[in-house]
Parts: structure tokens; C-alpha cells; sequence
């Protein structure tokens, strides 16, 4: 196979000789590469409740290793004719561990609803290997904290009440507008996922949350961390070496009320229409970005002191998980909106 046009070719393997290019990145795999393997285990406890409730309890776990994870194994410069040189290993691990509470009612007066907790936790070096490389090839414990999508708390709630049939609607018109209605809803609760999937480089110096209120401001966001709580090092606040673990700190929490009213229109036996009216985000709260990226972590440090300053954005929250996510103005967790919609079930 010839060089395309303006592509020239070392001449050495290490292109150490006179006149090969230098400073060539390279990506590899490990010859020590081997197929990720999880452990998955977990106990269940159940207990009926009469006729028509259940509660469970139960522990749930998992860990991963050998998982994939991209290093630079030209960051000491050991390769001095090459620029960085990724190599994908198998040496990561994962752990996630998790307490899941379920109580479940079956059609009791009308009402089918469940209502669930989960406290879980979950952490690795790496969550995303195709878009990180590892911060120190040398010390991959390092990297180990919380994972990219660590969700601590989450309480979920959804019910379907069927409203009881009129007794006095006996015509065809009336028992069609007046029966076969239902009530459906869904809430959603959790605590906010970490935003720094790398290291930062910043020490942490006091309580990032001391000094802010959270509150909306519609000229940038929400300020969600106190950036005089971390510091560049380098300066007299914190002379030392950086000590800010990776995902240490998340961004805001989450929560929707969604509601819906249906009502089947019966056309055969086997056909009939469903009217919906479904309104997301019914109370209208603002449900900011959270996750990867959400909460600014570049510091503009003062000078002498190397304080972060607000000057960069650091610690504010500037959008909503909607369009944070390629989604916006629609659907649960946005401003409040309502969808109509006919569907045909058969």
C-alpha cells in the first residue's frame, strides 16, 4: 500500500534516524489484553401483605474486571521521538452496590401503584474509556472514585387509579363520556451524578457548598459550588500537590411530577381508543444539568493566592438537563408542558 501524498515514513522503528518525522502520536493494544469479565449477585426478600400489597427488600452488587481503559504510555517521555502513545489495557476495575426497597399494591379499590428506594453506590477508574485516557498511566488507583453515573439516592412513585364507573350514567352517550376514565401518575426523585470524570489538578481547601444558596439566577444559572473552596496549587493557599479525588462532588438533584388523564373509548370488543392528556413537570420546577460536565470545573485562579474565582464560570450550572442531554423543552424534567395524543389499541 503506497503513502498518500505528503505522508512520509519513518525509516526506524523508534523513527530515531536523521530526517524521520518526530513528535508522531501512536495508538496500540496491550499484549496482555484479556476479555472483561462482571460478577453479578444479589438477595431478594418478599413479603405479601394481604391480597393486594407486596414489599421487597433487597441487596443488589456487581463488579467488573479486567475492563477496558486507554492509557498514554508515552507520558514519562520514554519513547523521546514520539508524541503521546495510547494503548488500550485491561486493567480496570468496577464496584457498584446498591440497597433497593420496592412496596407494590395490585388493584386495591381501583389503585395499582409502587413505590421504590434505592441507596446505591458505584465507582471505578474509568466509566467511559472510549473518551478519557487514564490521568496517570503509572498509579491507575488514582483515577478510582466515584463513577460518572453514581446515583446515591433515587425514590420513584407511579399509580393508576381507575376512576369507579357512574351508576347514573345508563344511556350509550353517557356510560361513553363518563366511564372508562383513569388517572395515571408518575414521580421522580434523585440526588444529582458527579460532574469531574478526570482529575482536576485542584486541591480542595474548604466546603465547597458554604457561601451558596442554589438559587436561580436567569442571567447565568445557579452558582453550586463556592469556587474560594478550591485553589490551583502552586499558590500560597495551597502550595502543595493537588488532592481533589476524581468525582468527588455532584451536580443538582433531579425531580418531575408527571400526571395523566385517559379515557378508553371502547369501539369493539377488541378495538378501542385511548384519549390521553399528559402533563410533564406539573409543578414547573427547574431541573438543572447534572452529570459529566454539567458543573464549570475550569479555574481562574487569583493571582498570588491561586483561589479559583468565578471569572472562568467555575461551579456554576448554566443549563438544564434537557438540552444538557440533546433534549430540550420537552418531556419529563423540562419546563412544565402537556401532550394530547389519540392512540388506536388493539
Amino acid at each position: 500500500m503506497g503513502c498518500r501524498s505528503g505522508v512520509k515514513a519513518c525509516s526506524d522503528p523508534n523513527c530515531a534516524a536523521a530526517g524521520d518525522p518526530q513528535g508522531l502520536g501512536a495508538y496500540s493494544v496491550s499484549p496482555n489484553f484479556r476479555t472483561p469479565y462482571f460478577y453479578n449477585y444479589n438477595l431478594q426478600i418478599e413479603k405479601g401483605l394481604g391480597n393486594s400489597a407486596v414489599f421487597q427488600i433487597g441487596y443488589v452488587g456487581s463488579q467488573g474486571r479486567k475492563l477496558n481503559i486507554v492509557s498514554d504510555i508515552n507520558q514519562a517521555g520514554a519513547f523521546t521521538h514520539f508524541g503521546h502513545i495510547l494503548q488500550l489495557n485491561t486493567i480496570g476495575t468496577s464496584n457498584y452496590n446498591a440497597l433497593q426497597t420496592i412496596f407494590r399494591t395490585r388493584a386495591w379499590r381501583g389503585l395499582s401503584s409502587q413505590f421504590a428506594y434505592t441507596w446505591a453506590h458505584a465507582l471505578d477508574e474509568i466509566s467511559e474509556y472510549r473518551g478519557q485516557v487514564l490521568d496517570d498511566a503509572f498509579n491507575l488507583k488514582a483515577d478510582y472514585g466515584n463513577s460518572d453515573f453514581d446515583t446515591r439516592h433515587l425514590f420513584t412513585v407511579s399509580g393508576t387509579y381507575d376512576v369507579p364507573k357512574a351508576p347514573w350514567a345508563t344511556s350509550g352517550l353517557t356510560k361513553r363520556v363518563f366511564n372508562g376514565w383513569q388517572i395515571s401518575s408518575v414521580m421522580n426523585w434523585h440526588r444529582g451524578q458527579p460532574s469531574d470524570e478526570t482529575l482536576s489538578g485542584l486541591s480542595l481547601i474548604g466546603n465547597p457548598y458554604a457561601g451558596v444558596s442554589h438559587n436561580f439566577d436567569p442571567s447565568f444559572g445557579t452558582q453550586w459550588w463556592n469556587p474560594a473552596a478550591f485553589c490551583s496549587p502552586g499558590g500560597t493557599a495551597c502550595p502543595g500537590a493537588a488532592n481533589l479525588s476524581r468525582n468527588k462532588f455532584t451536580g443538582p438533584g433531579f425531580g418531575d411530577v408527571d400526571l395523566s388523564f385517559i379515557k378508553n373509548v371502547p369501539i369493539t370488543e377488541r378495538v378501542k381508543i385511548q384519549l390521553r392528556a399528559d402533563f410533564f413537570n406539573l409543578f414547573n420546577r427547574i431541573n438543572l444539568a447534572s452529570g459529566v460536565g454539567s458543573v464549570g470545573s475550569v479555574c481562574a485562579p487569583a493571582v498570588g493566592t491561586g483561589i479559583c474565582t468565578t471569572n472562568s464560570g467555575f461551579g456554576q450550572v448554566t443549563d438544564t438537563i434537557g438540552d444538557f442531554n440533546g433534549a430540550p423543552a420537552i418531556g419529563p424534567g423540562e419546563a412544565r408542558n402537556l401532550q394530547l395524543a389519540i392512540k388506536i389499541i388493539f
